[in-house]
Formats: C-alpha cells, sequence, structure tokens
C-alpha cells in the first residue's frame, strides 16, 4: 500500500508546532488503528533552515547584548532528530505554487532548482510576510542576520531613528532603541490615529504616554511613501504620505505584515488575501487541505491563533483519515474572544490587557519586558507545548 503523504508547507510557529503533533499523537494513532497496513510520513516544508523567534527581535535589535541573534535563529533540523526517516522529511525551499488536480507544491530550493512535491494531505502554515527581516524571515535566515548586524552597527553611531509602524512590533522597538540608547532621537510613525489599534484607545494612549517617557516622538496619520538611501552617506531618505521628507541615521520597517499565500490558487483565498478556512475545525473548503496560522482566514494575527488552534487542526485531519468504525470525536477550536496582548516599553515598563483587564506596567515587564519569553524559544522549535496529546 502506498504511504500516505502529509505535507505542513511553513517552518515557524504554525508550522513547527502542526508537525510535531502529528509525527507524534496523529500518525501513531491513525497506524495502530488503520487494519489495511497504511503508513504515513510527514514532509514539512521550510523556506529556511532556521526557525525564527521574531518575539524576542524587538530587543535583539536593540540589545544584543541581551538577546543575540543565535538565541532568536534556531536551526531546525536538530528538533526533528528523533523522528524515524520513513515518518519524517524536512525541505528546504520556498513553495511557488500548487496544483491542486495533481495535488503537487512546488517548490523551489535556495540553490535554484525546483522540485515537485506531492500531497494526500495538506496543511497550509506559511503564516506572514514582512517588508523587513526583522520580523520573518524572507530566503535566508542569513538576510536577517545580516539585517540586525547592520542595525547594531547603525545604532551605535546614530542620532536619529525613525520607527514606522504602530503596532507591537514597533511600539516594542521604539522602546527598547530608547532605553539602551537614551541620546538617540527615536520617532515613530504610527501609521493611524494611535498606537495599537488593535486595542482599545487607552492602551495606545499609555503606550504613547510611557515612549514620550523615555523621549520618543509619536507622530500619528503619517505613513512612510519610499525611502532611499542618502547619496553618499550613511543615512536614509523617507518620504511621507503629508509629502514631507525625513533624514535620519536609521529607519526601521514595523509596518504590519501580509498573508504568505501568493503561491496558492486564487479561488483558495479572501479578499485580505487568506485562506478560507472553518473557525472550528480549521478545514478549508477543499476536502484534505487545512490551515492554520496568520495565512488563514480565522486568524487575527496573534499567537493565541495558533497555539490554541494545534489541537482541533489535527483533530480534524485524525477524523478526516480515521476509519468510519474508528472515527474520533472532533475537537473544536474556540478563538479567544476578549483583548489579550501585553507590549514592553522599554525595559521596565509596558502596557497591556489580559482577558479584557487593563494590567499595570510592573506586570508587563514581569510577564514578558523581563525576557521576551526567550526562554521558550528553544521549546517552541521542539514542540514542548505538544508533548502530550
Amino acid at each position: 500500500m502506498a504511504v500516505h503523504d502529509i505535507v505542513v508547507v511553513g517552518g515557524s510557529f504554525a508550522g513547527l508546532s502542526t508537525a510535531h503533533y502529528l509525527l507524534r499523537h496523529t500518525i501513531p494513532k491513525l497506524e495502530s488503528s488503520n487494519n489495511s497496513g497504511q503508513t504515513y510520513k510527514l514532509t514539512l516544508i521550510s523556506t529556511t533552515d532556521h526557525f525564527f523567534f521574531k518575539v524576542g527581535s524587538p530587543r535583539t535589535v536593540a540589545s544584543p547584548n541581551l538577546i543575540p541573534a543565535e538565541k532568536v535563529l534556531l536551526p531546525i533540523a536538530d528538533a526533528f532528530k528523533s523522528y524515524p526517516a520513513d515518518h519524517f522529511k524536512l525541505v528546504i525551499g520556498t513553495a511557488t505554487g500548487l496544483d491542486a488536480s495533481e495535488k503537487t507544491v512546488s517548490v523551489r530550493s535556495a540553490d535554484g532548482p525546483s522540485s515537485s512535491v506531492p500531497y494526500a494531505t495538506l496543511v497550509i502554515a506559511t503564516g506572514s510576510r514582512t517588508s523587513s527581516p526583522l520580523w520573518t524571515l524572507q530566503d535566508r535566515s542569513e538576510q536577517t542576520d545580516a539585517e540586525l548586524k547592520k542595525i547594531h552597527a547603525a545604532l551605535q553611531k546614530a542620532s536619529t531613528v525613525l520607527v514606522a509602524g504602530g503596532g507591537p512590533a514597533g511600539v516594542e522597538t521604539a522602546g527598547e532603541i530608547a532605553f539602551a540608547y537614551p541620546k538617540i532621537e527615536t520617532t515613530i510613525l504610527s501609521g493611524s490615529t494611535r498606537l495599537l489599534t488593535r486595542l482599545r484607545t487607552a492602551i495606545g494612549v499609555a503606550a504613547e504616554s510611557q515612549l514620550s517617557k523615555l523621549n520618543v516622538t509619536t507622530k500619528h496619520d503619517l505613513r512612510v511613501v519610499s525611502q532611499h538611501p542618502e547619496e553618499g552617506e550613511e543615512k536614509t531618505v523617507v518620504n511621507l504620505s503629508d509629502g514631507n521628507t525625513m533624514t535620519v541615521d536609521v529607519y526601521i520597517d514595523a509596518t504590519g505584515p501580509t498573508p504568505n499565500s501568493s503561491w496558492l490558487p486564487k479561488n483558495w483565498l479572501t479578499e485580505k488575501g487568506q485562506v478560507q478556512t472553518d473557525l472550528a475545525t480549521l478545514r478549508t473548503p477543499t476536502p484534505g487541505v487545512y490551515a492554520i496560522g496568520d495565512v488563514a482566514s480565522y486568524s487575527k494575527g496573534v499567537l493565541f491563533d495558533v497555539n490554541d488552534a494545534v489541537r482541533p487542526l489535527c483533530s480534524s485531519i485524525l477524523q478526516d483519515l480515521s476509519p468510519e468504525s474508528k472515527k474520533p470525536k472532533q475537537i473544536p477550536y474556540k478563538q479567544l474572544q476578549k483583548e489579550m496582548q501585553v507590549v514592553p516599553i522599554g525595559q521596565k515598563a509596558g502596557v497591556g490587557v489580559v482577558m479584557g483587564w487593563k494590567v499595570p506596567s510592573w506586570f508587563v515587564w514581569m510577564v514578558k519586558g523581563r525576557t521576551y519569553f526567550i526562554e521558550k524559544a528553544m521549546g517552541t522549535l521542539q514542540g514542548a507545548d505538544f508533548v502530550k496529546a
């Protein structure tokens, strides 16, 4: 009997967690319950050979002595060594297309050659993509490492810094830079009427107040239209939406991400570019295809929408592949509806909401601001949250 190929596309939070769960729990259950001798193999397709723990990136940008790059850029292969070769394969390359009729994913390797990876079951976990490699890996992890080193060198002699983007990444980065380099004139563009627009107005106002205490200037209703290096100088000229320009020593693009879905059939996507996904089961309208994380239509772009969805998604796969007489009960995904986000500002303060309740600054520092959860980076790569079914 032919091997049933399960393909997970995406080597970040969603793809890694799903792959570990399927290998540890779902595939063993399927093989033990199937009397026909059906076997399964999981192929993980990742653009790069490293996992990027982007949660810690704001502090890595400003204070590499506290969180060095090697703590946020971790090799993927080591985390999957315990799985037998006949059940797991890691493919390093970028998904460039999908043939729904042939059930194949086209993959371009970093060296150029393309290949076709067949699937019987497909999990789309390609997440989102940012303009800057500071927040998501591009084609190679070396790009992020090089950008970090470039920023580190520039900050040492900078007088002015401009951060574009008023979301958590922008606010955290502006705060980290201002705390580590108090003499630098740091400016953040919210790109809206306030900071942190996904949270209630009071949180954004509090964030601006805390940034002001670190001498960060916040400017609203301004966006970056374009930017380019100043000729003959180690500076960046930034063209703004109001027609004015700024010339700064360091420019950091922390604007929002876009779904990493350009390789998928257009009729699978919503107007926002996310994969149409059932909220409760993570199934897509195409049988045998599932989606999880930022690329899926249910996601609000937060990690809770990944971690809380892994078991329900794998439950759907188990149910769909199990014999009729042994189909398990579906575990539905229940999305967290209450406000939930903590945003450190500098190394001693922050703003946030937990389960709808506004929390004090010291709480944000205690929960996230001390370490940016860097102690969880290796565990995330290794699927530590999914050791138990």
